[in-house]
């Protein structure tokens, strides 16, 4: 029957068994209290209508309480603590009122919007990757300074040799990104640690032939990881003349004649370790202009 309410009686009044069902019997009156309805610890009661109460149990850790789709009574669902596993996730919507968890995406990705997702969102690679964040890789140009490409041979088996500015964090190098290189023969690109003494080499890509160009750009593939507080430099040298985009910089600062230079090694091939003072400097050097890929951001 659920709950009755109460009825006073006068001294000497005889309670009987129909009104002892009513307020003490099994399923009636007492067993409608809040007290009867609960099971377990952590259990709260809730009305369902006048005079009557129902049991929710308790929820899973992290729930919270709310109300349900139809307006009608409390129920525990997942919070945003309780959808985030890991360092990094944030949330999106998979849907109307629908939480759902984003994993962490990879340095250097950015979030974009993807329809064929859950969440309707996903990490990719910087698009374009045309815009430098640390300024790392790029050869030393004081400002003011102007350079002039144009088309010319390099003189073969010369190595060209420039100073990189420092790395601004730990970064991995894959590629050298240079204006079209007329095939001819093969080149030899190298990167070099710099203590402004030596010149050590670190990575190499060896003699390899000179790659197809595309979109007015060569491609020279070379991977490396740079370290923050190491300096280096690139060297890049051929084994023919290709017709290729040099860049003249004139400039009578010994600051920027000290970032460039060339050493006429006498044959084709790169040197394990080059002095300083062996590499020729002077106000106006031919060198070969381009920027470091660093796996999604040029720079």
């Amino acid at each position: 029957m659920g709950w009755v309410d109460g009825v006073n009686k006068n001294s000497g009044d005889v309670i009987s068994a129909a009104l002892w069902t009513s307020y003490l019997g099994a399923g009636d009156g007492i067993d409608a209290m809040e007290t009867a309805k609960v099971t377990t610890a952590g259990d709260i009661v809730y009305a369902t209508g006048d005079n009557a109460l129902s049991r929710l149990g308790i929820g899973s850790a992290r729930q919270v309480l709310q109300m349900n789709a139809g307006v009608s009574a409390p129920e525990y669902a997942a919070s945003a603590q309780s959808v985030m596993t890991a360092k990094g996730d944030i949330l999106a919507a998979s849907g109307a009122n629908t939480m759902t968890r984003l994993a962490v995406g990879s340095d250097g990705q950015v979030l974009t919007a993807a329809s064929g997702q859950a969440s309707g969102l996903s990490w990719a690679a910087a698009p374009g990757a045309t815009t430098a964040a640390d300024n790392e890789m790029l050869s030393f140009q004081a400002s003011g300074q102007a350079r002039v490409l144009s088309k010319t041979q390099p003189v073969a088996n010369r190595l060209y040799i420039s100073v990189l500015t420092a790395v601004r964090r730990t970064i991995t190098v894959t590629e050298f990104i240079t204006p079209a290189i007329g095939a001819s023969g093969n080149y030899i690109l190298s990167i070099f640690s710099f203590d402004n003494t030596n010149l050590t080499s670190r990575a190499s890509t060896g003699s390899t032939s000179v790659p197809s160009s595309a979109d007015n750009l060569t491609k020279l593939a070379l991977s490396f990881e740079m370290v923050v507080g190491q300096r280096y430099a690139m060297g890049i040298s051929f084994s023919g003349e290709p017709t290729m985009g040099l860049s003249t910089l004139s400039a009578s600062s010994t600051q920027i004649k000290n970032m460039y230079g060339y050493n006429d090694v006498g044959s084709f091939s790169h040197p394990s370790t080059l002095a300083w003072s062996a590499v020729t400097n002077s106000p106006t050097l031919a060198l070969a202009p381009g920027v470091w890929n660093n796996g999604g951001l040029i720079t």
